[in-house]
């Protein structure tokens, strides 16, 4: 088990597939609208349920050892006081699920959660096609041949090199409405990535997918 890493599920779209090596975690948690949604419909029990409780039924069947979590703040999102609470535990390790699906709006929010965080902890969110994260300035990536994987810059990219890819690159700029690199392919078991400045995120297809 690490002793700094959280499950962490929030109220989009649930995961199609099992979440395997729950032991991995120290902790296990879902905001409120998580739980009431579809997680109290799945076997995982969850450590802790944090939210303002707008979604929270208090009929509803709570497992013995969770705790609920009540963080009132209209001005944070539940999954910004997920994060914050659970960095409160020396979390510095974050695997998202159901950050996407569902309210559009609510995604791109929770993306912008993580750009806010993501050079204090590492954020990874999961879906049911594929991970996704944004990039520090020099980031490896192992265990990823065959994957099919797109850059995405939420700001200006500059200084970008890739290695380890079918088309690499080398000191490219991406921007949104310019440049972009969508569905390239790592060729290397593991892929380099470096840029200068902005906020870049990289989505890993699942391989099911890709074949």
């Amino acid at each position: 088990m690490s002793k700094n890493s959280a499950l962490l599920f929030v109220n989009g779209e649930p995961p199609q597939h099992n979440v395997y090596h729950l032991d991995n975690y120290s902790y296990i948690a879902c905001t409120d609208g998580a739980y009431h949604n579809y997680l109290s419909t799945l076997t995982i029990e969850p450590d802790f349920i944090i939210g303002d409780l707008d979604s929270y039924h208090a009929n509803k069947t709570i497992p013995p050892k969770t705790q609920v979590i009540h963080t009132p703040d209209q001005n944070k999102t539940d999954f910004e006081k997920a994060i914050l609470f659970l960095a409160s535990k020396g979390v510095t390790k974050f695997d998202v699920y159901g950050a996407c699906g569902r309210a559009s709006d609510h995604f791109l929010g929770n993306l912008s959660v993580a750009m806010q965080y993501y050079h204090q902890y590492q954020i990874t969110f999961y879906d049911n096609y594929c991970y996704f994260f944004f990039a520090k300035y020099d980031q490896e990536i192992i265990n990823v041949k065959d994957h099919i994987i797109s850059l995405m810059p939420l700001s200006k990219v500059t200084g970008l090199t890739i290695t380890g890819f079918q088309y690499p690159l080398i000191d490219q700029t991406l921007s949104l409405g310019g440049q972009v690199s969508l569905r390239n392919k790592a060729i290397n078991n593991l892929v380099q990535i470096s840029f200068k400045e902005g906020h870049l995120m990289v989505f890993i297809e699942n391989l099911h997918n890709v074949n």
